[in-house]
């Protein structure tokens, strides 16, 4: 099999994209963001949008169905007005076949920008909690058929093999404060299970709101983007990790947009306190494995869910305290 090169690759989703769209492309701009998918703006005589490819190491054959699936969701979910991009299709197909084999996606450019972690402003949190929480109820409110779990929660055997495994890679190379973080993770992990999950709803999310694919507005989300993962999980990692990611910042916990997401979700759906804490120590749970030495983190995104879970671990015991008196 011959590999294209990048130039390859661009050069021929852009030409499936003159012939299938009639669109021709004036100009372009690569966007650097993500892991191995392409992608790039286009300016054409018909407006400006959005091209990604996928990856085939990332996204191989057997998984495009289910990404047409995610697809699917995100064109039904922006056609009753939840802000995210318009997808074009070509003979009812989301996912395009190139004609050397690449697969991609076009879609509407949206208007917006990202912002560092940590710090949206307390409008912009709660037209993002507002925004998901009517997303999970047009998910999910008449959702009556239970689907195998896209992914289930590890169980405590699982965790500890992983942690002896990253103990030992820190260990080997003396990182102190891998090794501290590791440390206050054993203490949870070995007074916890994952019974403390089985009340978790089940249902279909997002299952990655996270700054780099949020748009924001001044005062508002402009665009909620990326729905390559979504899939029938639990819909629960669509609060905890927004709130981690837009609302902690230089290991503080900004409580005021913490209440101002819960404001916005609650106009839609149900959140307690509680579930908010089980929400969170869900997020931690699922991405304990990312706290290992700093010389082995190889994105910025990786590294700030580690000092996220980090954040979480150092107050696991006082979480409940924490967000308790969020009215």
């Amino acid at each position: 099999m011959t590999l294209l090169s990048t130039i390859d690759i661009r050069e021929d989703i852009f030409e499936t994209i003159t012939s299938k769209f009639g669109f021709n492309i004036l100009d372009f701009s690569p966007i650097d963001l993500g892991y191995l998918n392409l992608k790039w703006k286009i300016k054409t005589e018909k407006g400006h949008f959005f091209v990604k490819q996928y990856n085939k190491t990332r996204y191989p054959e057997q998984m495009i169905q289910g990404l047409e699936t995610s697809l699917s969701h995100q064109s039904k979910l922006h056609s009753k007005g939840i802000p995210c991009p318009e997808l074009y299709a070509y003979k009812e197909k989301y996912v395009i076949q190139s004609s050397s084999g690449e697969h991609f996606v076009l879609m509407e450019l949206c208007e917006g920008r990202n912002i560092r972690p940590g710090t949206a402003n307390e409008e912009q949190v709660y037209s993002l909690g507002k925004i998901i929480g009517q997303m999970h109820k047009m998910l999910n409110s008449k959702n009556t058929v239970q689907l195998p779990l896209h992914w289930d929660v590890r169980s405590k055997k699982s965790m500890m093999k992983n942690w002896h495994e990253r103990w030992k890679e820190a260990s080997s190379i003396n990182c102190t404060n891998t090794l501290s973080n590791l440390e206050v993770q054993r203490k949870i992990l070995e007074s916890n299970d994952i019974d403390i999950f089985s009340q978790c709803e089940k249902g279909w999310g997002h299952w990655d709101l996270f700054v780099d694919n949020i748009l924001f507005e001044t005062n508002r989300v402009s665009a909620i983007l990326d729905f390559d993962r979504m899939n029938f999980i639990y819909p629960e990692f669509d609060i905890s990790r927004p709130i981690l990611s837009c609302c902690l910042e230089n290991e503080q916990i900004h409580m005021e947009k913490v209440s101002a997401f819960m404001q916005g979700y609650r106009e839609y759906q149900k959140l307690s306190n509680q579930k908010l804490v089980r929400s969170i120590k869900l997020t931690w749970w699922k991405e304990a494995g990312w706290v290992r030495p700093a010389k082995v983190q190889h994105s910025s995104t990786i590294k700030r869910f580690n000092e996220e879970n980090i954040w979480v671990g150092e107050n696991w015991e006082d979480l409940e305290g924490i967000f308790s008196n969020i009215p």
